[in-house]
């Protein structure tokens, strides 16, 4: 939710081509290409998941994403919510209250990320 440019992505294909990680970057999060080529991973190009910074999603071996079953219920949830009805169903409702929860979070976490931005800005 955070970070969508990740979410897709498979870290086996992430350790194998080059990625434009550089936020802000035209092509950010999308594999480097040369010649209209995608380019494979330099051994001294390290992948996020192996630098200080860290990759949003985690590591191989320890990824910070959705199960098949979390990533359903979240899909189910965002059709719901686009046409307005959700089922009287208990495990719906309670499946929705955690996720609107999160999303709330999400959004507040932005919303400070981008007040600390604007406040470093200012002060310069």
């Amino acid at each position: 939710m955070l970070y969508p440019q990740f979410a897709h992505r498979d870290c086996s294909h992430c350790l194998k081509w080059a990625y434009n990680d550089k936020p802000g970057a035209e092509r950010y999060g999308e594999i480097e290409e040369f010649k209209g080529e995608p380019q494979r991973r330099h051994p001294k190009h390290l992948p996020l998941c192996q630098t200080k910074d860290g990759c949003p999603k985690g590591t191989p071996g320890g990824q910070n994403s959705l199960s098949d079953k979390n990533r359903q219920a979240y899909r189910h949830f965002r059709e719901c919510k686009a046409v307005g009805q959700f089922p009287d169903d208990p495990i719906v409702r309670m499946n929705a209250d955690l996720i609107q929860s999160v999303l709330d979070r999400v959004t507040e976490k932005q919303r400070v990320d981008e007040l600390t931005l604007l406040t470093s800005i200012i002060t310069r």
